[in-house]
């Protein structure tokens, strides 16, 4: 099962980093624009985003679109592949955390999972059942076990695939955004 993973992550993260920076920009912001749009996070208090890697969907500027109707937050890396989650703003500084992933700093209020209601979700790929592959550390699937919150992934159309393998500890989506749209699981 881990070969197998491992061969799906690497083919659709190589097919994502093949898409122009341009390209990834456009689609981006068809993202958010849907992304905003939807009802659901219009009435979220808080949501928690992530910090993109340089071929990831750019979800940063919600922070600045949103404004101050709602509360931000990201995770932190933890010992033991865990993650916390903590206050994010525009002026907040980012530090590098494991896998060079920037979050925000420990003095940064931290916020309890269930008082997250939208999870905005980096991944290697999706499935239409809602299976998410991550990125092979396992720090989603550790804390999104017991969130609430409705479990949205975010990527490009080309994350989306087939057949996603599972292992028991794996944790599902309730819903997928890429630029062709939302889908619910």
């Amino acid at each position: 099962m881990l070969e197998l993973k491992t061969a799906i992550r690497a083919k659709i993260l190589e097919e994502r980093r093949t898409l122009s920076a341009q390209a990834r920009r456009e689609k981006s912001e068809i993202i958010l624009d849907t992304l905003q749009a939807w009802a659901p996070f219009s009435t979220a208090s808080t949501i928690a985003t992530y910090i993109p890697l340089k071929t990831e969907v750019d979800v940063s500027p919600l922070l600045e679109r949103a404004g101050h109707a709602r509360r931000f937050v990201a995770p932190r890396t933890l010992a033991d592949f865990q993650m916390s989650f903590h206050e994010l703003s525009q002026d907040t500084p980012l530090l590098t955390g494991s896998g060079n992933v920037m979050q925000p700093p420990d003095s940064a209020p931290e916020r309890p999972l269930e008082e997250i209601d939208l999870f905005l979700v980096p991944l290697a790929a999706c499935d239409g059942q809602g299976n998410r592959l991550g990125f092979g550390k396992g720090y989603y699937d550790r804390a999104l076990t017991s969130a609430l919150g409705f479990k949205l992934g975010i990527g490009f159309g080309c994350q989306l695939v087939e057949s996603v393998p599972v292992d028991h500890y794996d944790v599902r989506l309730d819903g997928f955004l890429s630029e062709e749209g939302l889908l619910f699981f």
